[in-house]
């Protein structure tokens, strides 16, 4: 132990030549790995103060949830000068006070990666936020989850020296200033610049993609080399050009980097998925079939790259400012995550990469998640602003509704300038008046597009974005000549559930019975009441989020006649727990087709307009 510290101790001074009074300067130590952690050095800027504390995020932008990184730092340490240890208390899961912190030169501790825990009391890390540490083999590093800042000296310079082994590459969007094989070093200005710019590490597996004056770099790291960033590329490059032609031309970045990391096991947030970040975004994926995944890929990095508009160049004051540990969030979610979901479909279909059909289908999909499983009269200013807490569980629908109510305001937008200025002419009007390093007021936003646009437009987003009433659909798609209906008759019949509506419980997963105003003969003969957990289906376990899966089985081979058995566990009217079997036999019912949009085939000649300017890239 001794040996240990004072190998320790040795290893911070040598970082004297290094500190730099008006700056962070930290060392990662990629090379001397133990036990999945890595050694972190800090060669602290002047502190001014007697105590400080030092903090490692709550939460970052983008994720919409609390993690508490400060849960995987080990050993953590600050010295003096001369080696000498300082008193340290830590304050809470992400905070460390440090005393007689005028004298502080050097903070050390270890990192723990977040991929491998497996701790089953622990809230898990959603792979994209989190890191990985795999010696000698791939390192994830969100920087979030390596590098904190002091109270209140966020917007001071930071150097990130990494050393690593010579047959590791770094993919990241920062520019590396040290030519070294071992060493790579960054600067950026300011910490929420740092926490923006992720790295990974591994063998080079790497392809560039040029749009116009843009370079866009795909990494990957596949372990069992499966997948290819070269085979992505190429299947990639179609959707990176109609996005360019979409924001007029070009990007708006000179640099862009995908970092992609496949697993051949499941993770353990058991989800896939990405984060986005200014100038890169990191996905995490299951190994598989390369032409899945491909297509996988494109379709949530669709998503992701045009995050380079919103929120890098339109954001609030709580994001520019973003307190990584005592968050406030923003009212506009339906911007910075509705329109970008919206703009990665509707720039797909302007530039033949999809169908009219395709999108209309994709817009019938998010109208019926919205409404069965979401809460429509929340006004979704509020949602946003509480989703950390109250409505956490509300947040998926920034992808369903926040998509619509984007979809509604292009085609508003189109009827009232005849056809001439549409959602994405808004977006770059937005992003000329502030732009990435001016944010707007939250409670200005909807004033300033009123004035840019139309006092209409400004209305509508009282009425159906901070109000609590329904999006208009019917009203809104009938301006592009496009007819809206609840639900259509198909002139089949198809077995019925009931009528009943689910939500996965946010804990383990589990379909609970969240609705049943609108169950059908079938769902009362059955008996299902709210909050029932639905353990089994015909004797066999439901899984989590495997509902859906076993309804559509089940379907395929039910005869007309055969009991379906639900097990379930509900609170009896004494309050108690209990289990038991819901029943009846399987019925037919007339099968409908819900939320279906559908082309008129006669339009109006202004209906007609609208439509050609909204679906056409020519108009």
């Amino acid at each position: 132990m001794r040996k240990r510290l004072l190998i320790s101790i040795f290893s911070l001074l040598t970082l004297n030549s290094f500190s730099q009074k008006n700056s962070y300067s930290f060392t990662i130590d990629l090379v001397n790995v133990k036990d999945d952690k890595v050694q972190v050095q800090m060669a602290a800027p002047a502190i001014k103060q007697d105590e400080i504390i030092y903090y490692i995020p709550k939460i970052v932008p983008g994720t919409y949830s609390i993690d508490d990184f400060g849960r995987f730092i080990e050993d953590f340490a600050a010295f003096d000068k001369k080696g000498n240890p300082l008193p340290v208390e830590k304050i809470n899961l992400n905070g460390w006070k440090i005393k007689n912190a005028k004298s502080l030169n050097t903070v050390s501790y270890k990192v723990n990666d977040t991929f491998d825990d497996r701790d089953s009391t622990s809230k898990k890390v959603f792979e994209p936020t989190g890191s990985n540490i795999q010696a000698d083999t791939d390192f994830v590093i969100n920087t979030h989850c390596f590098i904190g800042y002091f109270d209140g000296m966020k917007q001071v310079p930071y150097k990130l020296t990494i050393n690593h082994s010579p047959e590791l590459y770094g993919s990241t969007a920062m520019e590396d200033a040290n030519k070294s094989t071992t060493v790579d070093e960054f600067s950026t200005n300011t910490y929420n610049t740092l926490v923006d710019n992720p790295l990974m590490y591994c063998r080079p597996d790497t392809a560039s993609i040029m749009v116009k004056d843009s370079k866009v770099l795909i990494s990957v790291y596949s372990p069992n080399k499966k997948v290819s960033a070269l085979f992505l590329a190429d299947n990639f490059n179609k959707l990176l050009q109609a996005t360019a032609k979409y924001l007029g031309g070009s990007l708006p970045v000179k640099k862009y980097a995908f970092i992609l990391y496949l697993d051949d096991k499941v993770g353990v947030s058991g989800s896939n998925g990405a984060l986005e970040h200014s100038y890169s975004s990191v996905y995490y994926m299951q190994e598989g079939d390369p032409k899945a995944l491909a297509q996988n890929f494109t379709d949530v990095a669709a998503h992701e790259f045009l995050h380079i508009i919103t929120p890098l160049s339109i954001h609030s004051e709580e994001i520019q400012y973003f307190d990584f540990n005592a968050p406030k969030m923003s009212k506009h979610l339906w911007l910075y995550e509705g329109s970008t979901e919206y703009n990665a479909h509707i720039s797909q279909e302007r530039y033949g990469l999809i169908s009219r059909e395709d999108l209309l289908n994709v817009l019938t999909q998010k109208v019926t998640l919205s409404r069965q499983f979401f809460n429509d009269t929340v006004p979704f200013t509020v949602m946003s602003a509480n989703v950390l807490d109250k409505y956490a569980d509300q947040f998926i629908n920034v992808y369903q509704k926040g998509a619509l109510i984007s979809a509604c305001l292009d085609i508003k937008l189109r009827q009232l300038s005849a056809g001439k200025y549409g959602l994405i002419n808004l977006i770059f009007d937005l992003s000329k008046k502030y732009g990435k390093d001016k944010p707007f007021k939250d409670d200005e936003l909807f004033d300033v597009i009123g004035q840019l646009t139309y006092p209409e437009i400004k209305q509508f987003l009282l009425t159906y974005v901070s109000g609590n009433t329904p999006l208009p659909l019917e009203e809104i798609f009938a301006l592009a000549g496009i007819d809206f209906k609840a639900s259509v008759l198909t002139g089949d019949s198809t077995f019925t559930f009931g009528s009943v509506r689910f939500l996965p419980n946010k804990v383990n997963g589990r379909p609970v019975v969240i609705d049943v105003s609108a169950l059908n003969d079938f769902g009362h003969q059955m008996g299902y009441r709210v909050n029932d957990t639905i353990m089994s289906i015909n004797g066999v376990e439901v899984k989590p989020f495997s509902l859906q899966g076993r309804i559509n089985a089940l379907f395929k081979t039910a005869k007309v006649g055969d009991i379906l058995s639900i097990g379930v566990h509900r609170k009896n009217d004494a309050g108690k727990d209990e289990d038991i079997t819901l029943s009846a036999p399987m019925v037919r019912v007339p099968a409908k087709k819900l939320n279906q949009f559908i082309i008129m085939p006669n339009p109006t000649s202004e209906q007609l307009v609208v439509r050609n300017s909204w679906l056409d890239a020519n108009n």
